[in-house]
């Protein structure tokens, strides 16, 4: 049986090396993927831009998303169990990536036997300090960071950096605020504006069916404005 603190030491990638309220530096291990990750229960591309690392805290996990990657001349970095022997250091290649903090994920224990369930709020109450081990999010991690939040009732797609995880919104914060879709030419804005009018009326008629019935109708309106004659 594995236990928690050798998974966790079999899902580290490196160590905090630097923390700032906006960003936080990590020095990877010489050990972590180069390309793809296969300790992490399925083969997951990493490192990447936007993919998500944890950093154990008190309570749970801050989740944190990678900004930057870059590889740096420093000190050879000291390994568990070697000793210096008078050596001189020279300079080498240590990958470090930057990461931007978004919240933190609570592991919760239903009973025992069952699997830990998380859940992720947004927002940081303490930061990591220099040394923390740095994790790769395991398949339920990821899934519990993307489809956290209540009433998400439209589904827009799937993440393939979280495992294929569904990404649902809740129309009513999408809707009542402004919104920007927006990205390179060819990039699917026009399918994605089509595609979250078309998904909103359906759930809309879904929740309407369910409350009054079969073949009750929507009451929804979109006003469209298309210069381009796109639609």
């Amino acid at each position: 049986m594995i236990t928690p603190i050798a998974s966790a030491e079999s899902m580290q990638i490196g160590r905090v090396d630097f923390v700032s309220p906006d960003e936080i530096k990590v020095v990877l291990d010489l050990e972590a993927p180069n390309d793809v990750a296969l300790n992490s229960g399925v083969p997951r591309p990493f490192p990447r831009i936007n993919s998500y690392v944890l950093v154990s805290c008190e309570g749970g996990f801050l989740v944190a998303q990678i900004e930057w990657i870059t590889v740096e001349q420093s000190q050879y970095p000291k390994r568990r169990g070697m000793q210096d022997f008078g050596i001189v250091d020279l300079p080498y290649p240590l990958r470090k990536m930057s990461l931007t903090p978004l919240g933190i994920l609570h592991e919760k224990v239903e009973g025992a036997g069952k699997k830990s369930k998380y859940l992720f709020s947004r927002g940081i109450d303490v930061f990591p300090t220099v040394g923390d081990p740095v994790l790769l999010p395991s398949t339920e991690q990821l899934k519990s960071i993307v489809e956290s939040g209540s009433n998400r009732r439209v589904d827009i797609g799937i993440s393939p950096l979280a495992g294929n995880a569904t990404v649902s919104v809740d129309p009513d914060r999408l809707f009542g605020r402004h919104l920007a879709v927006l990205g390179n030419t060819g990039s699917g804005k026009s399918c994605s504006v089509a595609g979250l009018v078309r998904w909103s009326i359906e759930a809309a008629q879904r929740d309407k069916a369910t409350r009054h019935g079969d073949g009750a109708l929507a009451n929804t309106r979109f006003i469209i404005l298309d210069p381009n004659g796109e639609y």
